[in-house]
């Protein structure tokens, strides 16, 4: 369980597809046709009713979404 006051690692699209080694391709249909991904690890840092996004990747629940092992996650440069 997480701890609060703990704060969330965050890496952005780049660092994501290198992390996981995959195309824009595979980032992008999942942001299109994976509402659960985007609902779990998705996290939109933009002003509310900005009409720009900055997308950020939660790590911690990419990992438990895609079953990868902690260990294997990078440490995301600051946001």
């Amino acid at each position: 369980m997480e701890q609060s006051g703990i704060p969330t690692p965050l890496m952005t699209k780049a660092d994501l597809k290198g992390w996981l080694q995959v195309s824009d391709f595979w980032v992008r249909d999942r942001m299109e046709t994976d509402p659960d991904f985007v609902r779990l690890c998705v996290i939109d840092l933009a002003q509310s009713g900005s009409s720009r996004r900055t997308i950020r990747f939660n790590v911690r629940a990419v990992e438990e979404y895609l079953g990868i092992s902690t260990a294997s996650a990078p440490v995301p440069a600051a946001a």
